[in-house]
């Protein structure tokens, strides 16, 4: 009897929600709207009342039948509040546009018509603007109107003819009618797009229809479905007005949605009180096996396996609210007890880790100075290897750390591990790309070698030969692969050359021999030169030239060659007409040119100088002593004897001294012309 009651007071609260709703959508006047509304309050007030009246029926009825009604309830006074809401907007609107515009615009000129027509630009309601526009272009019409008469009075008078009369209104005017223009297209603009968001809000609200139909349709209606609902409820209500000839159609199908939702639900209700009884005899079962498993000897294991006893638990579902706090705590009863195992357990094993924690801090700072090892020996990079190896062996049998440090305690020790590893490969890198550079060296000593292999410098090239030997000697070792066969290479170019050597002095002694007796023939021509002869510098030039070119002679020859060509020049510069100073100059200048060109080598020049000064600064020194010696010996019985004596080694030394500087200056003639051209 209760449930028909109810079913008849929520019949009477829909009838009620409807009438609201069809006055507050009635098109009607303002005395009408307001009747009506007073007639909404009625049916609010006895809406509120059945509502009332309902939560008392509902009160002794079943808890499942009761959340049913009173989520329906709720939603109809949500929806009588909604009205209350439209109706309370509405009669400000009427408010609004019952206010009047007391003010006589007939007395304003035209000038504070257009000011006042800008005014309106920023006024947001349109009845208000509406009103005053109405009543300022009534206004300007009649003053335009006015002028227009006037004007043609004026014309007519002035001899026109009245048919050809025309009228140009002023600009003022022409302003005014431009803002009129521009407010009736703001306001034509508005109602179009107000309109074309009551058709969105169609759009949006037919949207959760459709969502709602889903829900329904769904495999069954549950908290989460609730709750989807209430959420598409909310937004229902805050989706706004609609087109007015769909908003009934668009409610009925609204309501009559709500109804088939509510009605599949109180079908599950049913259902889910039978399922709750299925779900006690799963969570007996679940308590049964986890009471089991306080027997479990390996602690781990039995908490994991009640960690999905627990999830298990959790995806049961409810049972009956008398029995659901006892067979929870069988269930928590078994839990603590397990995890107070598992807790002392854990105070065992966070000893353990401790005292590996400190073990492998040890560790780490055994390691830490491996990094910065450093060496250019292999061996010792082996040594330094193994002994890495064995911390890390050792560090592997510690086991675990706290978890807190145990990414600072790996990271310190692996650290400096992969770091010494890291130098150890880029020493063997550099060690490879050393020996690749020691074999890019040994190569180019190779091609050297293999150029000087058929020269016939037998002298200077065994020199450099030599040097390249002992070049190699210094060079680093190279590649494995390229040891043996660039040692090789290097070796037959200096073999075959030195092979050479040793086959060729047989056959170079006779040459040599050869070209001392033509150098000795040039000194005989030197000798039988005509000294009476204007070309004699040139001829001697020609001859020595010509000695120049023979070629080498015997080793042991060669200087005392050298010495005749020097004595034949000056013996035969002696018989000439030439002075002494350039006797000397032509001799010298042969024995530098003979340094320079003969001797191969400018050191010989310069030892040359060095002996000339050397032996020029001992003279001064000789002259100096004897000229002490004769003062020292003036009173002296042999004074006159010394006096020659001592004079005549001065008078000698003089002239070495002079010659000496006419050599000296010859030689430096040279250097002179070189630094001028520099």
């Amino acid at each position: 009897m209760r449930l028909f009651d109810l079913n008849i007071k929520t019949k009477r609260i829909m009838d009620n929600d409807n009438k609201v709703v069809e006055n507050a959508n009635d098109n009607v006047s303002s005395e009408e709207r307001f009747e009506k509304m007073g007639e909404a309050d009625i049916i609010a007030k006895e809406s509120q009342g059945i509502a009332e009246e309902i939560v008392e029926v509902v009160n002794p009825i079943t808890e499942d039948l009761t959340a049913k009604v009173v989520e329906e309830t709720e939603d109809l006074i949500a929806q009588i509040e909604d009205v209350d809401q439209q109706r309370a907007a509405s009669e400000k609107t009427e408010e609004a546009e019952e206010e009047e515009d007391k003010t006589d615009y007939s007395v304003f000129s035209k000038e504070q018509l257009l000011e006042e027509i800008k005014t309106l630009l920023d006024e947001k309601s349109f009845q208000k603007t509406d009103a005053k526009l109405r009543k300022l272009k009534t206004v300007i019409d009649q003053l335009n109107k006015d002028e227009k008469e006037l004007a043609r009075k004026a014309f007519v008078e002035q001899g026109g003819d009245p048919d050809s009369f025309e009228f140009k209104q002023d600009p003022i005017t022409d302003k005014f009618y431009d803002q009129y223009k521009a407010l009736k297209d703001r306001k034509n603009k508005h109602f179009a797009d107000l309109e074309g968001k009551k058709s969105k809000n169609l759009t949006d609200k037919n949207a959760i229809l459709e969502q709602i139909k889903v829900l329904i349709d769904g495999e069954s209606i549950n908290k989460a479905s609730v709750d989807q609902l209430k959420n598409l409820q909310k937004k229902w209500k805050e989706i706004g007005q609609v087109p007015t000839q769909d908003a009934d159609n668009l409610y009925q199908t609204y309501k009559a949605l709500l109804d088939r939702f509510y009605d599949k639900k109180k079908m599950e209700q049913e259902l889910v009180r039978l399922d709750r009884k299925k779900n006690v005899e799963a969570k007996s079962k679940i308590c049964d096996k986890a009471e089991k498993l306080l027997e479990e000897d390996n602690i781990n294991v039995a908490v994991e396996q009640l960690n999905k006893l627990h999830d298990e638990y959790k995806t049961i579902g409810a049972v009956p609210r008398d029995e659901q706090e006892q067979i929870w705590q069988r269930f928590k009863t078994a839990s603590d007890k397990l995890y107070d195992r598992k807790r002392k357990y854990v105070e065992e094993l966070k000893k353990k880790l401790s005292e590996n924690m400190k073990a492998k801090q040890q560790l780490c700072l055994s390691i830490e100075v491996y990094p910065e090892f450093t060496s250019d020996r292999i061996t010792e990079w082996n040594i330094k290897t193994k002994e890495i190896l064995a911390l890390q062996t050792e560090w592997d049998k510690i086991g675990a750390v706290p978890r807190e440090v145990a990414k600072i305690i790996n990271k310190q020790f692996w650290g400096n591990f992969k770091t010494f590893f890291n130098n150890k490969a880029k020493f063997f890198e550099l060690l490879e790309a050393s020996r690749k550079d020691n074999l890019k060296l040994k190569e180019e000593l190779c091609q050297k070698a293999e150029a000087l292999k058929d020269s016939f410098d037998w002298d200077a090239s065994t020199d450099l030969l030599k040097e390249y030997q002992e070049a190699w000697k210094k060079v680093g070792a190279v590649p494995e692969v390229d040891r043996e066969p660039i040692y090789q290479r290097f070796k037959a170019a200096c073999d075959f050359f030195f092979n050479r050597k040793r086959n060729r002095r047989s056959e170079q002694d006779k040459e040599f021999a050869l070209n001392l007796e033509k150098k000795n023939a040039v000194v005989e021509q030197i000798l039988a030169l005509d000294t009476t002869q204007s070309t004699i510098l040139d001829d001697l030039n020609t001859q020595i030239e010509a000695w120049q070119k023979i070629g080498f002679v015997p080793r042991n020859n060669m200087n005392e060659a050298q010495d005749q060509l020097i004595d034949a020049v000056e013996k035969l510069l002696a018989k000439t007409s030439l002075s002494k100073d350039k006797q000397e100059e032509v001799s010298v200048n042969l024995q530098v040119k003979m340094l320079n060109n003969g001797g191969g080598s400018p050191k010989r020049l310069v030892q040359k100088e060095q002996n000339l000064r050397k032996k020029l600064t001992n003279l001064e020194n000789d002259i100096a002593l004897w000229k002490n010696n004769l003062e020292f010996f003036a009173n002296s019985k042999t004074a006159d004897r010394l006096r020659d004596e001592f004079g005549k080694k001065i008078s000698d030394a003089s002239k070495q001294i002079d010659s000496l500087k006419a050599q000296l200056k010859v030689m430096q003639a040279p250097k002179k012309e070189e630094t001028a051209k520099a």
